[in-house]
């Protein structure tokens, strides 16, 4: 009687984890011989101009990689029929306050690296 051979599933990898903040920091400061602290206070105070630029003039374009982008989004009104997309019912839409929020886009340069 032969024996069957079972069959093994391999597991796949394990997609690799981006790096955390901190790995982020001890990294940039091994490279450039900054200590970890002064890694930090540049990184938040980039941080800070990035928020205070895009908060004044809508958009910011960070070293040519990336383009962040103020988006607003207005006020929607309710009771509005619309139709339900998954079940093509007619619901009544809920309405929702204005908001405003982020757009970030790759530039040339990070599509190019990549």
């Amino acid at each position: 009687m032969p024996t069957k051979k079972k069959a093994t599933k391999k597991k796949a990898a394990a997609p690799a984890k981006p790096p955390t903040k901190n790995e982020v920091y001890k990294a940039v400061a091994e490279k450039t011989g900054f200590t970890r602290k002064d890694v930090i206070a540049v990184c938040d105070e980039l941080t800070h101009v990035m928020v205070k630029n895009v908060k004044k003039h809508g958009q910011f374009n960070f070293l040519g990689l990336m383009k962040m982008t103020l988006v607003k989004k207005p006020a929607v009104r309710g009771g509005k029929l619309v139709r339900n997309p998954f079940s093509g019912e007619m619901v009544k839409q809920k309405p929702k306050p204005a908001s405003r929020t982020v757009r970030v886009r790759p530039l040339k340069s990070m599509k190019d690296k990549l």
